[in-house]
């Protein structure tokens, strides 16, 4: 092998190390598990859906709350003298029956100004949509809840007699963090600017929510009554968070208690490696020896 070959065979051999870490078959899989990098990203996973699951939660326990819509139609609709109280009473049950799944059609009676005011269609369909992520929630929520279980199985139980425990907190704390930066960015823009807050969330997730200020029906839905839900989202949230953040004190510990009642023991062939000092050489180590094999011949 020549002084020119050098460079070439560290790059590759670098670059099959970076691919073996980075392949998701090989981070993910069960023998993995029991190296550093494979615990790291697992618990990352778990961090992050345990923060998704949290704002999910929150949004869940509030959204469909009889006093909060309440409280803002009370306010921002009957106090602005556009219905009268027992209409207000009406629309709120009526709409929240609907989103809840009580009524299978969402049809208020309203009137103002002296006449009773229609529901056009396409506020229908929008009201449709909405009932449609109320309904999906609790699933939603589930499977998150199922996705989690299942990787906290696989985290918290590693190899029996090691000094280490299976659980990365670093990879923990660093999947909390990316969702809970974005969600904590988004309250605060929904604190200081929450017209703008809410017209976006309705052009990328609610499009057909999008109405004229002129129709009729949009005075039953000013603005400052969805701006009354942030506050309690945001206590919800924030106790969800603080559970989440402080779950490591008592996952660490119990990885320890599972490893030791249900982990596996190490493979013989790995005892035996380590008996005799050698090591399984890695796909990127039998690369070089395979390239370096050849030039050699030639």
């Amino acid at each position: 092998m020549t002084k020119h070959d050098i460079p070439g065979n560290v790059t590759d051999n670098l670059k099959g190390q970076w691919t073996d870490k980075l392949d998701p078959g090989k981070v993910f899989s069960e023998g993995n598990l029991k190296k550093k990098r494979g615990a790291f990203w697992t618990c990352l996973l778990i961090g992050l859906l345990l923060i998704v699951l949290s704002f999910g939660v929150a949004l869940a326990l509030n959204v469909t709350r009889v006093d909060l819509l309440k409280q803002g139609v009370d306010t921002h609709v009957v106090g602005r003298g556009i219905v009268s109280q027992a209409d207000a009473d009406a629309f709120v049950n009526d709409t929240l029956d609907y989103l809840t799944g009580i009524k299978t059609l969402w049809e208020p009676a309203v009137t103002i100004g002296g006449f009773r005011i229609g529901v056009p269609e396409t506020f229908k369909t929008h009201m449709a949509t909405v009932k449609g992520w109320v309904d999906s929630a609790k699933a939603v929520l589930l499977g998150c809840a199922a996705i989690v279980l299942l990787l906290l199985t696989r985290a918290l139980i590693g190899v029996k007699g090691s000094k280490k425990s299976p659980f990365s907190t670093g990879g923990y704390y660093l999947g909390a963090f990316i969702p809970l930066a974005l969600l904590v960015g988004l309250g605060l823009w929904g604190y200081f600017d929450f017209d703008g807050f809410w017209a976006w969330i309705h052009r990328v997730f609610i499009p057909d929510g999008i109405f004229s200020a002129m129709e009729p029906i949009m005075q039953l839905f000013p603005v400052e009554v969805f701006s009354g839900y942030l506050q309690p989202i945001a206590t919800t949230f924030a106790i969800c968070t603080g559970i989440t953040l402080l779950l490591p004190l008592l996952l660490w510990p119990l990885s320890r208690l599972l490893t030791a009642v249900l982990g596996s023991s190490a493979g013989t062939g790995r005892s035996q490696r380590k008996r005799t000092g050698t090591r399984k050489p890695s796909n990127a180590q039998r690369t070089t020896r395979r390239t370096t094999s050849g030039k050699t011949g030639k």
